[in-house]
């Protein structure tokens, strides 16, 4: 996944893509370096739960298909790779 670090005030990092999408970071490694950046982010996506991280809690979309659409999901960060030292605004790329 490709994308911009940022931080919130509650200190939890996020990639977000060009189309604007937000995705929470897991990682071993300190984000904080990477804020601000545009980086490669290799790993994969894990499912979080409310309650703790508990892999065995049941799904939360029952067979009906109602409930949660889109269970909360974060990116767990094996390898950061650094594409561009800031990140790119929309309004730089229309130039």
């Amino acid at each position: 996944m490709k994308g911009c670090v940022v931080k919130n005030a509650d200190g939890e990092y996020f990639l977000v893509s060009q189309r604007g999408s937000r995705v929470k970071l897991d990682a071993v490694e300190d984000m904080g370096p990477h804020v601000g950046q545009q980086v490669r982010a290799s790993g994969a996506f894990v499912d979080t739960h409310e309650q703790g991280s508990s892999t065995s809690a049941p799904s939360t979309i029952g067979a009906s298909g109602k409930g949660v659409l889109h269970p909360e999901r974060e990116f767990r960060v094996l390898k950061i790779d650094v594409l561009s030292q800031t990140c790119a605004t929309a309004s730089a790329k229309k130039r």
